[in-house]
């Protein structure tokens, strides 16, 4: 969670990530076209006021211009915005616990606050604010606000359920959460780690039946990915998530062996290490007898074939693994991999018929 309970560090780079976060419907709404002095304050805030590569003599001149063109439009939202995240990292480079440090972050928080008074149609400054509030109680009013005036933002609705949940108020957190995953789908890993992670805290508070609705969505946002990948993702899950969710279950099942019950692949690679090659290769065909799944194993098994000169063995050992690839998606891919020496050796008919399914040329 990126909120104000997190360490000064961490807390010290959220205002500057805004400026790369926000929408673009709200970074780019202005009442009025900017002064000269508006832009030069902007552009020097986002050169040096930034908590990763602060510069202290570009802030203090961005502070004094973002000032100067706050005095000259005091409703000017975008100036307000970058003035309270230049104050706040400003305060940063104090000292921990000093008076400096803390005027600059009061500053920072007074400069969000007053938009927040004046109900100023926009996003950034409730976002902005609930950053700063170290009470869930004062940071989910902001939140909800926020949502209300930006729909598809980012983080709001995952940081307002993350406090909701440690509020009590578990059936209300999922809610809020669920509207988080449709408006914000999974990217990447780590937003899906971040989503089964307040799947495991649901659990943890609520139960997991409620907690498996979260799980649920995560398994159909990645089923793009590969199955190794998922299979690393999903490894660590509680069983007892999918307890309730019957195709779910089968689901994490049918993943488990493209990443577990490896030890003979584990043992291959050390042994490949230490030059011990004919032994690799012995541990790699145990694995294909015991667990075939994982990818690794024959790219490996593949390779070393060749580095032997087994070349005929490389292809015959390709050949069957890209039989048995039960999707077209991964069995493409694996075939666009296959090394042009290996490829040359094996059966034609073979190779072509996958070059068919795969559309190639």
């Amino acid at each position: 969670m990126k909120t104000a309970r997190l360490s000064c560090a961490l807390v010290a780079l959220l205002p500057a990530l805004s400026w790369a976060q926000a929408a673009p419907s709200q970074a780019l709404r202005r009442t009025a076209p900017l002064s000269p002095v508006a832009q030069e304050g902007l552009q020097l805030a986002q050169q040096g006021c930034q908590s990763d590569g602060y510069e202290p003599e570009l802030c203090e001149r961005a502070i004094a211009r973002l000032e100067e063109a706050a005095r000259e439009d005091p409703e000017g939202v975008d100036v307000q915005v970058a003035l309270a995240q230049a104050y706040w990292n400003r305060g940063q480079v104090e000292s921990p616990q000093s008076r400096g440090r803390q005027s600059w972050r009061q500053r920072s928080v007074d400069t969000l606050q007053r938009m927040v008074d004046r109900k100023v149609k926009d996003a950034r400054p409730y976002y902005e604010l609930s950053l700063r509030q170290e009470e869930d109680a004062k940071r989910t009013p902001l939140l909800e606000r926020t949502v209300e005036l930006e729909p598809r933002h980012p983080r709001a609705r995952q940081d307002m359920a993350w406090g909701l949940l440690r509020q009590g108020r578990a059936d209300e957190a999922l809610r809020a959460y669920k509207e988080h995953m449709e408006a914000s789908p999974v990217k990447d890993r780590q937003e899906a780690r971040e989503n089964l992670r307040f799947a495991d805290e649901m659990a943890r508070r609520k139960g997991p039946r409620q907690a498996a609705q979260v799980l649920e969505t995560v398994m159909k946002q990645t089923r793009e990915e590969r199955r190794s990948e998922r299979c690393l993702l999903f490894q660590a899950v509680d069983p007892r998530l999918a307890e309730s969710a019957p195709v779910v279950r089968g689901e994490l099942q049918a993943l488990r062996p493209y990443c577990t019950d490896t030890q003979h692949l584990d043992r291959a690679v050390e042994l490949e290490r230490q030059g011990r090659v004919d032994e690799a290769v012995t541990a790699l065909e145990q694995q294909v007898a015991t667990n075939p799944k994982p990818e690794e194993t024959h790219v490996m098994l593949e390779r070393l074939y060749e580095r032997k000169g087994q070349v005929a063995k490389a292809a015959e050992a390709t050949a069957r693994e890209l039989r048995a690839k039960p999707d077209v998606r991964e069995l493409c891919e694996r075939f666009r991999k296959v090394s042009p020496l290996t490829l040359r050796a094996m059966n034609k008919e073979t190779v072509e018929a996958v070059r068919r399914q795969c559309r190639e040329p």
